[in-house]
């Protein structure tokens, strides 16, 4: 009995360095999308704590506004087939932008139902940081920007549509173009949803990202701007090449 006891010990310590050294791996990964250099210990640690923490909610208006739109490692459904991870920005999105129907290498061809949910959900979604289109695409369904950042989001709109168009809404399909846009944008998204969580009122792409998500009611609602956390001030305006 004690010999099995001791072999389970072994066991148990062996998973748990295997998740300190994965997780170590991935905060490592995460400081170079976000930027932040090891000069800069106070606010990576600052930052890493925030998202450490979880995805609940705390009601500071400042630290969920960075849970809510900082995403890490490999998203659901379509992350493992397509080899992309949130920890990985740049490479995932050469991966997604192959798929776009209007500059993609490996342009999918939908059909006329298909057409138009891509429709649909591309007109809510703007690339505005970096082309400053209204939206990535034109009502039509063509390219209304060509930065690698657009042609990421349609060839993921236009992959999921395909592929898994009867798992997903489109206002789900939406959330995950969101979800990248947060990681090609940190800083601007963050201010962003700071922003609308305080006023209560929404844009399609931050709306999308509070799907399904119980909101706690913040202090000072509808009173002032909003705060930019501190924790992200030297983070990158960009990610990713345009």
């Amino acid at each position: 009995m004690k010999k099995d006891l001791s072999l389970l010990n072994l066991v148990l310590l062996g998973v748990l360095t295997t998740s300190v050294i994965s997780n170590q791996a991935v905060l490592s990964k995460t400081n170079t999308v976000m930027g932040i250099q090891s000069s800069l210990p106070s606010i990576s640690s600052k930052f890493k704590k925030i998202i450490g923490g979880g995805a609940k909610l705390s009601g500071d208006l400042a630290q969920d506004a960075v849970k809510l739109v900082f995403m890490q490692g490999v998203p659901e459904v379509y992350g493992a087939e397509l080899n992309v991870d949130f920890d990985q920005v740049q490479s995932s999105m050469d991966v997604m932008k192959q798929y776009d129907p209007d500059y993609g290498r490996k342009p999918l061809d939908l059909s006329a139902e298909e057409l138009q949910r891509y429709i649909n959900i591309d007109l809510k979604i703007s690339c505005e940081y970096c082309c400053g289109a209204d939206s990535i695409i034109f009502k039509n369904g063509k390219a209304a920007c060509g930065c690698a950042h657009s042609q990421a989001m349609r060839g993921l709109t236009a992959y999921l549509v395909k592929n898994h168009g009867s798992q997903m809404t489109d206002d789900q399909i939406l959330a995950e173009l969101a979800k990248w846009k947060s990681r090609y944008f940190p800083k601007q998204m963050v201010q962003k949803m700071s922003t609308q969580l305080k006023s209560g009122k929404y844009t399609p792409d931050i709306a999308s990202l509070l799907l399904n998500i119980k909101l706690p009611k913040y202090d000072g609602a509808n009173s002032g701007p909003a705060p930019l956390p501190s924790e992200i001030q030297n983070a990158p305006g960009m990610v990713g090449g345009c």
